[in-house]
Formats: C-alpha cells, structure tokens, sequence
C-alpha cells in the first residue's frame, strides 16, 4: 500500500507542476539540440498528462515518431504514428511519414500502401510522388520510378528532390548525357551548389570524363571543404588520372576527416594507380591495425 501511495504522490506532482504544452515545448527543445532520448522523455511525459485523444496529445505522438526516426528506431516510429494516424486519418503528410518508416526497414509493400494512400489524399504534392519513386528506384524498377518521378515534376519543375531523383535513375539507366543537360540549363541556389556538383561528377564519371568529374569535385569542395566524401572522390579522380602524389594528398585529408574511409581503400579499383605506393600502403597498415 505504502509503494502506491507513494507513486500517486508522484502522480500528483507531475500533474501540478507540468503542462503537455510544457513538455512538447522542452522536447522540441531538446530535439533541436541533438538530445532525441531526452525529447522522448518529455514527449512521453505531454502524452501522460494531456486529454485522451486531444490536439495536445496527438501533437506528441507526432514529435515522438520523428525523434524515434531520427534514432533509426523505425519499428518504435510506425506503432506511435499509427496511434496518431488513427485519430487523424486524413494526414496524407503523416501516411507519407509513415511510409519512410516503413522504406527504412525494408517492408516494401507497406511502405508502397502508405506513399499511396498519401497521393490519393493529396494528388498535387510532389513530395508524395517523389517518395513513391524514390522507393521504387530502391528496388531496382526504374522505369516505374521515372514515370512517377516526370509526375511529380510536372506538379513543380523546381522540386529539386525529385530532379535529382531524375538524375539518380538517368544515371542508373546509363543516360548520363541528359543528366548533364538538366544540370547545366538548371538555375539553382548557393545552398545546393554541393549537391549539383556531386551528380556532374558521377555523371561525368560515368562518361568516362574523369577530369570534368575531378572538376566538379574541386567545386563542391570549395563549399564545403571538410566533407570526407568530396576528398575521398578528388582521391579516386587523381589516381585514375594517375596523378599518385596529389591523389595521396587528398586520400590523407579524406581518411582525417572520416577514418572509416581507410576500411573501403584497400577493395577500391579506382585506386589500382597508387595502391603499390608507400603512402598507400602505410595507410592500409593502419587499416589493419585498427581491425
């Protein structure tokens, strides 16, 4: 008796002390710095205390699900969006959320119900269309994924994920020469500048022009200049170009910058110029020193 006396105390004080805007307004607050276990916290905390089945409440279940989804605890993310998307049926954002987590774990066909269901609630958001493609391009059925992904482009021409969605599946497709005609007549703004220059890249790569490729590279860099993935590239590019001392260099600053990297060298075909190089080799001893 005395244990649950004890726990309706606590009960109580929750109840007085906090409010479930309180603790949605504390767990957005957490999210936004990073801390998504503590955010749970407080968003598990604004479902206790609020009124079964109000606005306060569901408005919990939705920021739980995402910070679940930013933890990659998909399986966690569906049951809450569920429980919010059983009050709230028509939420065609929420189907769509839905349906990533679902496409996060592998579960196709759910995943293919809940992007569906979210277009037939709303047949004019690109984004729906474009979810729906990117999965189906995930499975391999490109020409499925590029008729859905023309969709969504005809809803908004400067959807840029769905553009370069396009570009993936040109490339996937071996049509690398359209993909640069859509990125050279494409205006575009600073923030993306990266994004741009990485698929020139592949698709300059793919049309076996590797010094445009290395040329793209050297231009997202000078935007984002501590991006491992950009150096690990410029070192591919340099080695393929045979240019041993420069792809070294730049293999170096990519295995500072991400470690990891020294793991995937050793397999790497594009380094097949520089692999027997004393440089080369000293980091593929550390890789073996770090197993």
């Amino acid at each position: 008796m005395g244990n649950w006396k004890e726990r309706l105390k606590r009960t109580r004080a929750i109840l007085t002390e906090t409010t479930p805007a309180i603790e949605i307004h504390e767990g957005l607050a957490e999210g936004f710095g990073g801390d998504y276990e503590e955010s749970i916290e407080h968003f598990d905390r604004a479902i206790y205390v609020s009124i079964f089945n109000s606005e306060e409440r569901l408005d919990a279940y939705f920021f739980k699900a995402s910070a679940l989804s930013e933890l990659d605890r998909h399986d966690e993310a569906i049951d809450v969006y569920k429980k919010y998307l059983k009050h709230k049926k028509d939420d065609a954002s929420d189907w769509n959320n839905l349906g990533y987590e679902y496409y996060k774990i592998k579960n196709y066909d759910e995943a293919k119900k809940c992007f569906e269901h979210a277009i037939k609630l709303d047949p004019e958001e690109p984004l729906f269309l474009s979810s729906k493609a990117e999965m189906l391009f995930e499975l391999k059925e490109n020409k499925k994924a590029m008729d859905v992904t023309n969709k969504a482009l005809k809803l908004d021409s400067n959807y840029t994920d769905a553009l370069f969605l396009k570009c993936d599946i040109l490339i996937e497709m071996n049509r690398s020469e359209e993909v640069i005609k859509i990125l050279d007549d494409l205006e575009y703004d600073e923030d993306i500048v990266t994004d741009v220059k990485e698929l020139e890249s592949i698709a300059y790569h793919e049309l076996g022009n590797d010094i445009k490729g290395l040329e793209c590279v050297n231009e997202a860099l000078k935007f984002e200049s501590d991006n491992g993935s950009f150096w690990y590239n410029k070192a591919c590019y340099l080695s393929i170009l045979d240019r041993k001392e420069e792809a070294n260099d730049a293999l170096l600053i990519a295995t500072s910058i991400e470690p990891e990297n020294i793991n995937e060298i050793e397999n790497d075909e594009d380094f097949e110029n520089i692999k027997n190089t004393e440089r080369f080799q000293k980091l593929l001893n550390q890789s073996v020193l770090r197993l």
